[in-house]
């Protein structure tokens, strides 16, 4: 088969798009017998280049692919309201990326093989309240100043409010934690540095990027003594695992599980 055509296949799955050599090559859109639909880009029979893949659960992926699997960059957001945007490396979050929750809290941190590593910044879905975070877990509240200076630290930007029309003040994005690790000192962590940065100062950031462009410079830290830094409550269990996605001939891997927060 040459050029542009329609072909079904046995198993049930039916292809538009451009052939060469009898193997899907070019643009074309698969739609899988299971409910899958990928449209996007083809290199000899496998989804090579940019495209988007909607699975039957309500999952989808946009993103660029290698050889069938997710990898470069894309966005994967689940039927739950879960939404994982950076790079992907084998199918898996890989890199410096942005994680939201689907009750609208977000983090931003490095992830290896789909799992955050090191140190990295969660903000509570209003962006009013940020956390120190390492390994995926929350280590300290600190200041949105800091949260903002973490995320540029990381090559990305604050996460906009999950609410709309929410604007912060130079109050709410000021914050003392003079008794907390600096997130700065958390971002070169890896696990076994966590009981050494659990001691050490935080000052806040010169450059106040906060979430909103109405936030102005920070107030002058407070002397006085600090209560507790407050922690997001308890998350709900991780939902199950998803099974596999058919892809129509020639098979390929599926996108793992997107991960669940480890309460605090």
């Amino acid at each position: 088969m040459e050029g542009y055509r329609v072909h079904r296949y046995s198993n049930g799955d039916v292809y538009e798009g451009y052939f060469r050599a009898g193997l899907r090559h070019g643009r074309g859109t698969l739609r899988a017998a299971n409910g899958d639909v990928y449209a996007g880009d083809w290199v000899r029979n496998e989804r090579e280049g940019v495209g988007r893949e909607e699975y039957a659960c309500g999952d989808v992926y946009d993103g660029t692919w290698r050889n069938g699997i997710k990898d470069g960059r894309g966005t994967y957001s689940t039927a739950s309201g879960e939404v994982y945007i950076g790079p992907v490396r084998d199918d898996e979050p890989y890199g410096e990326g942005l994680y939201t929750f689907a009750d609208g809290e977000s983090e931003v941190s490095r992830f290896e093989a789909g799992d955050p590593v090191g140190g990295g910044v969660r903000w509570s879905a209003d962006r009013r309240t940020a956390w120190a975070i390492l390994d995926g877990e929350v280590v300290a509240e600190c200041s949105l100043p800091e949260a903002s200076a973490a995320a540029r630290r990381l090559g990305l930007s604050s996460p906009p409010p999950a609410a709309t029309g929410l604007r912060l003040s130079s109050a709410d994005s000021a914050s003392s934690c003079e008794t907390l690790p600096t997130v700065a000192s958390l971002l070169s962590l890896s696990s076994d540095g966590a009981a050494a940065a659990a001691g050490s100062s935080c000052s806040h950031a010169s450059d106040n990027t906060a979430v909103s462009d109405a936030s102005t410079a920070p107030a002058a830290e407070s002397a006085a003594a600090l209560s507790p830094p407050s922690k997001p409550p308890p998350r709900p269990p991780p939902h199950g695992p998803r099974g596999e996605h058919s892809r129509g001939p020639p098979p390929a891997a599926s996108f793992p599980p997107l991960r669940a927060r480890v309460p605090p």
